[in-house]
């Protein structure tokens, strides 16, 4: 039986995941980025990693990378401060206990909460697949026949392969073609991020800021302020010397990621602004925005690096059914995206990974049929993920003031009519 060749569009942190768990397998993969490189583009600073993305990581990660993962990676209090706009502590919750836990583990065992440095760990992933990977390449569309399927670049190249995953985010093309109706609506709620590095805010910062997941306030509007350390036990490039040399990781200093948000309304041109300013406008903006809180907020996001400073809308998939697939799948935001409410959206991608990992490793093996795994894994990827974007979207509302999630508009009956099918589970 000929060995399969996997094209993923996308290397963010669940492509690179499933390539990793590919390589792994020696099953081969090729990677394609519409980015010119792997930092072109600013996407975050600190993750919160909970246990779907650690056992994930722990999947398809050589020994070395992820001993270098854990240790670089901080290990938080699991708590969430709730402080008010003076930033005195209201209460403190702990955050993934037994009746909050996720539903859908790869594996059982304890909640885990990590906070990691997204660009540290985006190198690790990287680690290895410098070869397999092609940055500035814009896929325009996909053909499919009964041998395989093509991707089609925007500089006229193509890619031929077996199975076709689209790890492209939230403006996924692979998405656009495979699931033309699939909805990505904005929430109403715009938000800047930031990077504060501790020195200059230690003697400003109430004391569980620096040790638990996360602290947050909020106003009467709803406009929130909230804080997350990334604390380095190890500095990541004396521990990448030690422990995977060939993974070259620069050195980073501990900081504390500041966001700073709340409904359109409360941003200049009705949420059009923060999408055209510079760091150091955004950085006044997000300032601004507390005004009228006590001072300390203000003054410890004035510490900031100001050229950190950058603002997202928030958007939000709307759940719905996937017609049946043969050659052409979907993981992470470019299927169900979802508002950072719950920290969840890098932890179900990673979940996603590996479980379409472990499917594609069983056609290899000759265990399952293609169409029979992609279906299984799809069935299985869109149950916990819509879940999550529910709950996400629900907390939103409460939280952030979100739009709420449209109805979903479901597909499936009629796309099976048209084929005379029936509905059925599929088990690896």
């Amino acid at each position: 039986m000929p060995k399969l060749k996997v094209i993923v569009v996308g290397a963010g942190l669940g492509g690179l995941c499933l390539a990793q768990m590919l390589r792994r397998a020696d099953i081969e993969v090729e990677i394609f980025e519409r980015d010119a490189g792997p930092w072109a583009r600013q996407q975050g600073y600190r993750l919160h990693i909970d246990r779907d993305g650690v056992n994930a990581l722990r999947e398809v990660l050589p020994d070395d990378l992820y001993r270098l993962f854990e240790a670089t990676a901080m290990r938080p209090l699991p708590f969430t401060t709730i402080v008010d706009t003076g930033l005195k502590e209201l209460r403190r919750m702990p955050s993934g206990g037994p009746d909050r836990a996720p539903r859908h583990w790869l594996a059982e065992g304890d909640p885990q909460h990590v906070n990691v440095d997204r660009t540290t760990l985006r190198h690790i992933l990287l680690t290895g697949l410098e070869d397999v990977c092609r940055f500035g390449a814009r896929m325009l569309r996909y053909e499919t026949d009964a041998e395989g399927v093509t991707a089609v670049f925007s500089d006229g190249s193509t890619a031929r392969g077996d199975i076709l995953v689209g790890a492209d985010g939230i403006r996924s093309a692979v998405r656009r073609q495979r699931l033309p109706e699939a909805r990505i609506v904005d929430t109403g709620v715009r938000a800047i991020y930031g990077r504060i590095p501790i020195e200059r805010v230690r003697h400003l910062l109430p004391g569980q800021v620096l040790g638990d997941v996360f602290t947050v306030a909020s106003d009467d509007r709803r406009v929130f302020f909230g804080l997350g350390p990334v604390v380095f036990p190890n500095r990541p490039d004396v521990a990448s010397g030690r422990i995977a040399p060939q993974a070259g990781l620069s050195s980073q200093e501990d900081y504390v990621v500041c966001i700073v948000g709340g409904r359109r309304e409360y941003f200049p041109g009705d949420g059009a602004m923060p999408r055209e300013a510079g760091g150091p406008a955004l950085q006044a903006l997000s300032i601004g925005m507390l005004d009228n809180w006590p001072e300390a907020a203000g003054t410890i996001l004035a510490h900031g690096d100001p050229s950190s400073f950058f603002a997202i809308e928030m958007h939000t998939s709307v759940p719905c059914d996937l017609e049946e697939t043969f050659r052409v799948t979907l993981l992470g935001d470019a299927v169900h995206a979802m508002t950072p409410t719950l920290g969840r959206g890098a932890n179900v991608a990673m979940r996603d990974a590996a479980l379409l990992g472990h499917a594609i490793v069983a056609v290899e093996r000759g265990e399952v049929g293609l169409a029979l795994a992609l279906n299984a894994y799809e069935r299985e990827m869109t149950d916990y993920g819509f879940s999550v974007v529910r709950e996400s979207a629900a907390m939103g509302q409460r939280l952030m003031g979100q739009d709420p999630l449209p109805a979903q508009r479901s597909h499936r009956v009629a796309f099976l009519k048209r084929r005379s099918l029936q509905p059925s589970v599929f088990l690896l």
